[in-house]
């Protein structure tokens, strides 16, 4: 079933095809007499019919070729790329011997931080996901100044962006000097 559009766009092209090839080698003679004292008799030209036929075929034809190219079948996320479903966390009680999970800090395996910056990417603009993404490639938490320089953006667009990051809670921004250190947020 995977290649099932793709097999049905190439035989609806090899149809236009045939009947495209058919309209085109097929025109008709043309018997009026224009005044041509017979030096013309012998003249070609195409019905109306496949004049239609040339043109839905050549349609068909491109449609099915822009499938056949462009066409991707759905692929689902590596398992290592898929978030945090609240079915695939698994509520465990706490007795009172235990000590609660609010004192203890949360430590995150490298497949829940990856499912999270997936999930924080998928939520996130274009130029929000670019500034976050640059702030990963940063070890998580990059200077302000260091943030213009590698996403090439004015200091107004940047500072502007990590104002809309640390709105939504995915960023903190702390005064650095002459500039802001930005964190990504460890949840």
């Amino acid at each position: 079933m995977k290649n099932r559009v793709k097999i049905l766009a190439v035989a609806i092209a090899a149809v236009a095809a045939v009947i495209l090839v058919y309209a085109l080698l097929t025109p008709q003679n043309d018997t009026s007499n224009t005044d041509h004292m017979g030096m013309f008799g012998n003249h070609m030209s195409y019905s109306s019919t496949n004049v239609s036929l040339i043109a839905i075929s050549s349609a068909m034809l491109v449609l099915a070729l822009t499938i056949i190219i462009l066409w991707q079948e759905y692929e689902p996320l590596p398992q290592n790329l898929m978030p945090v479903t609240p079915q695939a966390v698994q509520v465990r009680l706490v007795t009172t011997e235990e000590t609660p999970p609010a004192a203890q800090p949360h430590k995150m395996d490298d497949d829940e931080a990856v499912a999270r910056e997936y999930l924080v990417l998928r939520l996130l603009t274009g130029d929000e996901r670019a500034m976050f993404k640059a702030i990963m490639d940063s070890g998580g938490e990059a200077l302000q100044k260091e943030l213009i320089l590698r996403t090439k953006m004015s200091n107004a667009k940047v500072s502007r962006l990590l104002d809309h990051l640390q709105q939504k809670g995915v960023i903190t921004k702390e005064r650095y000097g002459a500039t802001n250190k930005v964190k990504v947020k460890p949840e």
